[in-house]
């Protein structure tokens, strides 16, 4: 089955099937208990398990349509979710194959989009009603609210993905460097209390934002990155820059990956798709602080070879110096070459032999000691 295909029977799964309805009255009692007994979790409408279906139905109808519940809905929102909305809004119904469950499935669980599988064809719906209960919400105070919302909340990811870990007074003296409305302690548990009626990346323990990288099985691991973070500073960039850390997958290119790259792909793997993804997979592995055995594993993973010694002494180097450059959580966001810098004043130096040398001839012996210093000998490990 191509992706396509798959796509499609994953919002097929989702869909109601049948003909289009565009009224919430008449969409509610379409759905299964099951479907109605979970929008009644999501509501916390009390007595659920109790109540018929058309009890449900009713009951859902109302906390539906309910101002504030809706308000807390929107205002959470993903920009694709919001989107999605607005697009909806301007038609009885969007017909679309190839939508991504992701955009929507948040609004479907609240119950304000329903999709229906008609004639081999997808369609989503935003209610009428909920249509007229949007023109309610949806005001000037309330985009001013849910941009603040979303702003909050980008600053929360990125400092999630710059930090893994960040008490909340760093956080809020942070963005209220970087911003004219100050961020009080009571607007942050507000923000972070809606924000988390959602299922996201990072945790709040009442005194710091954690990554969800941690979790109760790793709680040693968080104290030990705690203990090494203390008392050092905390890299941060200025605001535009450091928004760019909300996106989970974004990096910084620094120069020392770049030239690995180039490295790799002159002299070790021509498929550039295959090192692309290596760069990838070395770059989180370096901001993770992976020994460098673990690191070249990936090269043997994708069935990488080094033809000489040469070639995998200069690759080991070259990946030491791309750890420098990578910023690190146990750092506070900064490198390694960047902290030492600033702890000791000294200009950093990289010890790496010129990108251009040629490789070398000279096989490597499969019973020596490995070049990347694991202890092992070279069959053992990288070989």
């Amino acid at each position: 089955m191509d992706y396509v295909a798959e796509l499609q029977q994953m919002n097929i799964q989702n869909a109601i099937k049948g003909g289009v309805i565009t009224k919430l009255a008449e969409i509610l009692p379409l759905l299964t208990k099951e479907k109605l007994n979970l929008l009644a979790g999501n509501y916390e409408i009390k007595g659920r398990s109790k109540l018929k279906k058309q009890e449900l139905a009713d009951a859902l109808y109302s906390s539906i349509l309910d101002v504030r519940e809706m308000s807390m809905g929107l205002l959470i929102a993903t920009a694709k979710e919001w989107d999605l909305v607005k697009e909806l809004l301007a038609v009885p119904a969007l017909q679309d194959d190839t939508l991504f469950p992701g955009t929507y499935l948040f609004l479907m669980n609240a119950g304000l989009l329903y999709s229906f599988y008609d004639q081999d064809k997808l369609y989503y719906v935003l209610p009428e009603e909920i249509k007229e209960t949007y023109a309610k919400v949806v005001v000037a105070s309330f985009l001013k609210e849910r941009e603040r919302c979303q702003l909050v909340h980008q600053y929360i990811l990125a400092a999630m993905n710059l930090y893994g870990v960040c008490p909340v007074d760093k956080f809020r003296d942070i963005f209220n460097a970087q911003n004219e409305e100050p961020l009080t302690e009571d607007e942050f548990d507000q923000i972070t209390d809606l924000l988390t009626r959602r299922e996201q990346s990072w945790h709040f323990d009442g005194e710091r934002l954690i990554s969800d990288y941690f979790d109760p099985d790793n709680e040693e691991e968080l104290d030990a990155l705690l203990e090494r973070m203390k008392d050092k500073p905390y890299y941060i960039p200025a605001k535009l820059e450091l928004l760019k850390y909300a996106d989970p997958g974004y990096f910084e290119q620094t120069p020392q990956l770049t030239g690995l790259e180039q490295y790799i792909l002159q002299f070790v793997c021509k498929d550039k798709e295959l090192v692309t993804h290596l760069m990838d997979d070395i770059q989180l592995a370096c901001s993770m602080e992976e020994p460098v055995e673990v690191i070249m594993a990936e090269f043997e993973r994708r069935g990488i070879e080094f033809e000489t010694r040469d070639q995998l002494e200069m690759t080991i180097q070259l990946i030491i110096n791309v750890y420098n450059h990578t910023r690190v959580w146990s750092n506070g966001g900064y490198s390694p070459v960047e902290l030492r810098q600033i702890t000791s004043g000294e200009a950093p130096v990289d010890n790496i032999v010129p990108f251009n040398r040629p490789a070398a001839a000279g096989k490597i012996g499969r019973n020596e000691p490995c070049p990347c210093g694991s202890g092992k000998k070279y069959k053992k490990c990288c070989g």
